[in-house]
């Protein structure tokens, strides 16, 4: 358990931070501004019937954005931060292994992760209970238990990123070209192929905005970016189904095994890359 070592002293030198209370402040409003448009704001919610399940739906997207932003700003430093400075001979230099440190690291900065999130969500239940929102506490339970999946694998990714580099000016590039391509940028990806595929030809569902006669396959491109993978996956477990009616690899359920990839395969190519590297 030595990477539980790691990840303690990760996790407590964070506490004393000022990032974490930021990052607490932060989404604690957020969450109560958007919980409070749902409740208060008829034009922005447009449902007849206020309920947990339209809010959790609502709140994802901006859920998804600010785990993303928040990971990156918390995780970047996480191994680079460590060779760099030159502290990761030292903490080599005690009973952990280089595995150890990875794991540590992400367990560590998950949880600091954690704790702002879990904040925002149960203010907002502060929202939900002033408002006339139809509560369901197990409809609140599904939508944190994957948002805190979706916190562990955007930590992942970065630790992945920061693992892979000795330089910090490099991990923090990589990372906001990654969270600019996946988060901000990506819609250009399946249209771009579908565009390809089709012969350069305008398809007629892309040129009339019909964007549901998409082919399955430009539908699951869609779908692969870490956000996009959460909010699929967020719709499925709220509604009691992971199947879906497509194809499977459309499905609630393979999103969480596409979110489980965005996790697994940074850490792999990192540790990989940190374990060759010369401290």
């Amino acid at each position: 358990m030595s990477w539980a070592v790691v990840a303690r002293k990760d996790f407590n030198d964070a506490r004393r931070s000022r990032s974490l209370w930021g990052l607490s402040g932060a989404f604690l409003l957020l969450a109560v501004l958007f919980a409070g448009l749902y409740a208060f704001v008829p034009e922005v919610s447009a449902e007849a019937e206020l309920t947990s399940l339209g809010l959790m739906a609502f709140l994802a997207a901006p859920v998804a954005i600010f785990v993303a932003v928040a990971a990156l700003v918390t995780a970047y430093k996480s191994v680079a931060g460590e060779t760099e400075s030159g502290s990761g001979k030292l903490l080599l230099s005690l009973p952990h292994t280089r595995r150890d440190v990875v794991l540590g690291k992400i367990v560590g900065r998950t949880l600091v992760l954690t704790l702002p999130v879990l904040v925002g969500l149960v203010a907002m239940l502060a929202v939900i209970f002033v408002a006339d929102v139809s509560f369901a506490a197990s409809e609140y339970a599904l939508f944190t238990a994957v948002t805190m999946l979706f916190v562990l694998v955007y930590m992942a990714l970065f630790v992945g990123i920061s693992a892979s580099t000795s330089s910090t000016a490099r991990a923090a590039t990589i990372s906001v070209l990654v969270l600019v391509l996946v988060e901000f940028a990506w819609d250009i990806v399946p249209l771009g192929a579908w565009l390809i595929a089709n012969g350069f030809v305008v398809p007629e569902g892309l040129l009339t905005g019909n964007l549901a006669a998409m082919p399955n396959w430009v539908a699951f491109l869609a779908n692969v970016p870490p956000s996009a993978a959460y909010q699929n996956a967020v719709g499925g477990v709220l509604s009691g189904t992971l199947s879906g009616a497509g194809p499977w690899y459309l499905s609630q359920g393979f999103s969480l095994v596409v979110l489980a990839l965005w996790a697994v395969i940074p850490v792999a190519i990192g540790y990989r890359r940190y374990g060759r590297s010369d401290l």
